[in-house]
């Protein structure tokens, strides 16, 4: 019975002890209640918000390079299928090895397109133009 006056004495006494333990208690009983983690979220948080703004502005950056990436490389595709396509019809012959480049990246660029959800008029008429001559090419086998 002394062993129990003396902890109560001490708990009254020690205030923020019991309210330590009284938490830890209810952490490890099978409730879910978990105070600790509530604690430590809200400490972190505090202590990190900044951070994590940051990291959100940075991620928002990543996304807008990488839609400007890819932006940038269907351009590219798109002006270099169209200057192939010039240069067919102005009388230019080109080898088996070019032709593969420029009818594989009409092929991705009309992939991404389809994806993307891109309706280009131009190089529908010059992605049937290409393919036609491509056909015509390959049965002469009249490469360069």
């Amino acid at each position: 019975m002394d062993i129990l006056y003396s902890i109560w004495n001490f708990a009254k006494d020690n205030p923020e002890i019991m309210i330590v333990g009284s938490i830890t208690l209810i952490q490890i009983a099978p409730i879910n209640i978990d105070p600790w983690t509530v604690i430590l979220r809200w400490l972190g948080k505090g202590l990190n918000g900044n951070l994590q703004h940051q990291l959100d502005n940075l991620s928002s950056d990543v996304v807008e390079m990488k839609k400007d990436f890819d932006s940038k490389i269907i351009d590219d595709m798109r002006w270099h299928i169209l200057e192939f396509s010039n240069n067919c019809k102005n009388g230019g012959r080109h080898t088996k090895e070019q032709w593969y480049h420029a009818i594989s990246q009409l092929a991705e660029y009309e992939s991404y397109a389809r994806k993307a959800g891109l309706i280009n008029g131009v190089m529908i008429e010059e992605s049937k133009y290409l393919k036609e001559l491509y056909s015509e090419i390959c049965q002469k086998n009249d490469f360069l």
